[in-house]
């Protein structure tokens, strides 16, 4: 009787070691996964500082107007999917229109714009209503679908 109770308590005590194993992997396990999960967020947020400063630096020369065929190809470097989709999704947009969409999107003011494009005034509230009829919208919301399309926040690099 008691070689019974032994062999129980052996049994009791191997699976009572198994569980400690098991528990002891799975912190190990949890803890790799929280390192891996830290150092994703960090990247992240080196990569969206670098982005920002990306921004802040092509909104810069725009603004300058200090190189207008380096900036409007770092736009559709950074854009250009985005681009892509919208030429596909309203195949009347012009290039141009896309242009100013997209500076328009970017944070761009309008004089800003008009100095970048070399439009007249004029020509440039023309050109938007234009977008806005190929579009199917309101001059009015092309400000807040060209935010939504291009804005810096949006992009990926």
């Amino acid at each position: 009787m008691t070689i019974e109770y032994f062999d129980y308590i052996k049994i009791v005590c191997i699976v009572a070691f198994i569980l400690i194993v098991l528990i002891v992997l799975i912190g190990f396990r949890t803890t790799l996964l929280k390192r891996q999960l830290t150092d994703l967020r960090i990247r992240l947020l080196v990569n969206q500082r670098e982005q920002t400063l990306r921004h802040q630096l092509l909104l810069s020369q725009i603004k300058k107007q200090s190189n207008k065929p380096s900036a409007l190809e770092e736009l559709q470097q950074i854009f250009g999917d985005k681009m892509d989709a919208l030429r596909h999704q309203y195949p009347a947009l012009t290039d141009i229109d896309i242009q100013v969409l997209l500076l328009i999107g970017f944070g761009v003011e309008n004089h800003e714009i008009l100095t970048f494009t070399g439009m007249s005034k004029r020509t440039y509230y023309k050109r938007r209503q234009l977008i806005a009829q190929r579009m199917n919208t309101t001059a009015a919301q092309l400000n807040t679908i060209a935010k939504q399309l291009f804005s810096p926040n949006t992009s990926t690099l």
